[in-house]
């Protein structure tokens, strides 16, 4: 069998084996497979992961695309109001006033 070829079908064994949930020894097992050799090539393939690539993590980073006044209002059955750290004071003092006089006033 060619290099690439190997190559190729380890890392289908490899995969098979990790989302099949199976221990690598029962997988081994039922598939007629060296255990020896696929721990080898597991190896291997771990090893080629390139620096700071985590293997099943990815970091996920919040995307805003509009500024955020960290307030949310909500007008159901009970009035609410939330604020996060780092809320505009002016917008939630605009909009206390804006619901407290009926809607007359206007935000800034």
């Amino acid at each position: 069998m060619p290099r690439e070829s190997r190559r190729v079908y380890w890392r289908r064994l490899v995969t098979k084996q990790a989302e099949s949930g199976l221990k690598p020894a029962t997988f081994c097992r039922e598939h007629q497979i060296n255990l020896n050799l696929f721990y080898r090539w597991r190896r291997r393939f771990r090893n080629e992961q390139p620096q700071g690539v985590s293997a099943g993590f990815v970091e996920l980073v919040p995307c805003v695309t509009e500024p955020a006044s960290g307030l949310r209002i909500r007008l159901g059955e009970t009035v609410s109001i939330e604020v996060d750290r780092g809320f505009d004071p002016v917008t939630l003092r605009a909009v206390i006033e804006a619901i407290s006089s009926g809607g007359t006033s206007c935000l800034p």
